[in-house]
């Protein structure tokens, strides 16, 4: 196999030569292959599948739980696929394979992929159902500008979250030799699958909320969301 090629391909080019090459040999010779590479890249690919799907369901789980609000766990859990497949076109534009060091690194990913989705959708959430005496601002805006404005005041807080588990592996981009070969896929892969996930929040999330959430400035928290604040704002009262 030559450097940079695809193996899945090499290895299929190979098994269309095999009944060519098994009628030159002796009689009583076979060839048996003892290792197949297919095998691996097939169970690296069902491994990143199972996990965008695992991921994807926690994530709208826990969401709808937290949230109380099933189209804004939808809109978060679109960002999963979505910023996996911006990795996928930013790995064929720079060419590199998808071996089982950059598809891991879209497993290891998952969490921190939603992360700025997170962020803005529920921070969108919390202004289109916030009562406007709460916030002077919304009292004559309409849903558009109170998304817009929501989007902005988180806009900048999640661009440097990102960018900072970014840098954070800036130094795998510097190895050299086999430790750059193995890990560098990884690195590269996260961080397509991170700006990819960070275009989508700036973009594509505010957008779907403004479409598809519901303006409800009198909307109580769930039962166990009061709850919640209730035993945490007891927590920060001095003893």
């Amino acid at each position: 196999m030559l450097k940079g090629a695809s193996g899945r391909d090499v290895v299929n080019g190979v098994k269309e030569k095999l009944p060519a090459i098994q009628k030159a040999l002796p009689e009583g010779v076979e060839l048996v292959p003892y290792y197949d590479r297919t095998d691996l890249v097939k169970k690296a690919i069902h491994t990143v599948t199972t996990a965008l799907q695992e991921g994807a369901i926690l994530v709208f789980i826990i969401l709808i739980v937290l949230l109380a609000d099933i189209r804004s766990a939808i809109i978060v859990t679109l960002v999963l696929p979505l910023a996996a497949l911006f990795a996928f076109i930013m790995m064929r534009w720079y060419g590199m394979s998808a071996n089982l060091m950059s598809l891991g690194g879209l497993a290891i990913g998952i969490g921190m992929m939603v992360d700025g989705a997170v962020v803005m959708v529920e921070n969108i959430h919390r202004h289109l159902t916030e009562k406007p005496e709460e916030h002077k601002k919304h009292e004559h805006a309409g849903k558009t500008e109170i998304v817009l404005y929501a989007a902005k005041e988180v806009g900048r807080p999640i661009v440097f979250g990102i960018f900072i588990i970014i840098v954070v592996f800036l130094p795998l981009f510097t190895l050299e030799g086999f430790e750059g070969k193995m890990f560098s896929p990884l690195a590269f892969t996260i961080s397509f699958a991170l700006l990819g996930s960070l275009i989508l929040s700036l973009t594509l999330v505010p957008m779907l909320c403004t479409v598809f959430l519901k303006q409800i400035p009198h909307a109580q928290d769930p039962f166990h969301i009061r709850w919640l604040k209730q035993s945490y704002l007891a927590l920060l009262k001095p003893c």
